[in-house]
């Protein structure tokens, strides 16, 4: 039996931005929409089952397509025809550490009997001439400019020398590893360096006069960015694929996370003390960016209910250098937009995946001795619904609830991509055990309902 895509086969769709663009390829009457993409493609083993005709599960990019591994080893044992179509970053992003990329071929080239790679200009004409099942077939989708700039690795402090000679107003762009970054950005505060936190560095607190919203604002101002610690989650870093700025990266892992720039395999927290390091920015002139003097503080003020707004009030209630643990995605972009307090940050920042968040944060509560606070949005809730009855006592799970993934409206992508619900965690704590709340209490499961008209408005403010 030949395969090719065609509008008739039934597709379990799962929401992502990489994949996004793959809509267009099915029948929206054919599509079911799906946040969970093992659950997914288990439904879609079965369909195939009963059917005897191929059906298929898409996802996007990352621990998507890992999500997947148990039923395509199901289906490739059980003769299922069964297919997985993944969307994944350009060829050239391929091993360079940005956000959501990995070797889909790596992860299911024991699990598939055939595996195809195709551009999506190359989808429509794809045909597999008697293919083995279950099927792979990851998408390559471009969304960046082509440049004829490259990528050098294996760099060292003379080879920053001389980058920094070239520059003559950098941004410091402090990521994160898995110690605090504290020290090292409160020295290059000390040089009067123009630097942004992110909140895992450990030290945005120290940086919150500054906000992603207004360095975008005022990008142009900076010629080049010196990025320490592992990629970034900055909208402004991925900015750089299109804007080509020069670019030097301390990441001990030795990978640019972009398409282009210079690398040197040195742990970030080593800098702190590196003496090398800091005679070489001693050359640099300090050019202050413009202060940007529009405040975000009316808005929550104006807007009490928008999700913005209430996580300012979590974090009041949160004490001082509290041990937090942030789910992807907006929760952690909204954290970072407001936060003047020192915590100490957890996330899943590697391959950006929204799986096992919860339990992620169980692991850290049980080597920890201190309270952890756990915070998720629904749909990374729902994804991990089953490690709530697991939670301990020394962890407290907030979820921001707002109602779907509202990631995607930010984005501007297709209403289908939010997967709107009326869902709520009130019977699922208590089914488990767990005490239950709707306010800022001790309980150990607090769900908070930010107004999502209010969100909007604050948003639409903010950035006008």
């Amino acid at each position: 039996m030949n395969f090719k895509l065609d509008k008739n086969l039934i597709c379990y769709f799962c929401a992502g931005a990489r994949n996004h663009a793959l809509l267009d390829y099915f029948q929206e009457n054919n599509l079911r929409s799906e946040y969970d993409e093992r659950m997914a493609s288990f439904k879609a083993l079965g369909l195939a089952k009963i059917s005897g005709s191929p059906v298929a599960i898409c996802t996007t990019s990352g621990t998507a397509v890992s999500q997947t591994v148990s039923t395509l080893l199901e289906a490739r044992y059980s003769q299922v025809p069964l297919v997985l179509i993944s969307g994944d970053r350009p060829k050239k992003m391929h091993g360079t550490g940005a956000p959501q990329t990995i070797n889909h071929r790596e992860v299911t080239q024991n699990c598939v009997g055939t595996y195809v790679e195709v551009k999506l200009e190359d989808l429509a004409s794809l045909e597999l001439i008697n293919p083995e099942f279950p099927i792979h077939i990851n998408v390559l989708i471009n969304d960046t400019t082509e440049h004829d700039l490259k990528i050098e690795t294996n760099l060292d402090m003379s080879d920053f020398k001389k980058f920094a000679q070239k520059i003559s107003k950098p941004l410091f762009l402090v990521s994160h590893e898995l110690t605090s970054l504290r020290p090292l950005v409160k020295k290059l505060l000390s040089l009067n360096l123009n630097v942004y936190a992110e909140t895992l560095s450990g030290a945005h607190d120290l940086t919150s006069h500054l906000t992603e919203a207004s360095l975008l604002k005022i990008r142009h101002e900076f010629d080049s960015v010196i990025r320490i610690g592992h990629t970034p989650l900055s909208k402004m870093w991925r900015l750089l694929e299109s804007e080509h700025k020069p670019v030097f990266s301390f990441d001990s892992r030795n990978l640019p996370g972009l398409s282009y720039g210079q690398v040197a395999p040195i742990k970030a927290a080593s800098l702190t003390d590196n003496e090398i390091f800091f005679d070489i920015l001693s050359g640099l002139k300090s050019s202050q960016l413009t202060t940007i003097e529009k405040s975000i503080k009316p808005l929550l003020t104006k807007y009490p209910q928008s999700e913005l707004s209430i996580m300012k009030k979590l974090q009041d209630f949160l004490p001082e250098n509290a041990i937090v643990y942030l789910g992807n995605s907006l929760v952690i972009r909204y954290f970072e937009m407001v936060q003047e307090k020192a915590f100490q940050v957890f996330g899943a920042r590697g391959v950006n995946g929204i799986d096992g968040q919860i339990a992620q944060s169980i692991g850290i509560a049980e080597g920890s001795t201190e309270q952890v606070y756990c915070i998720v949005g629904d749909m990374t809730a729902q994804y991990d619904l089953n490690s709530i009855r697991h939670l301990p006592k020394n962890l407290t799970l907030f979820i921001i609830n707002n109602g779907g993934g509202r990631i995607f409206e930010t984005l501007k992508l297709k209403p289908i991509m939010v997967m709107e619900h009326d869902f709520n965690f009130k019977e699922v704590a208590q089914a488990f055990g767990m005490t239950y709340s709707r306010e800022l209490t001790q309980a150990q499961v607090i769900e908070l309902r930010p107004a999502q008209v209010e969100t909007r408005n604050l948003l639409q403010e903010w950035n006008t």
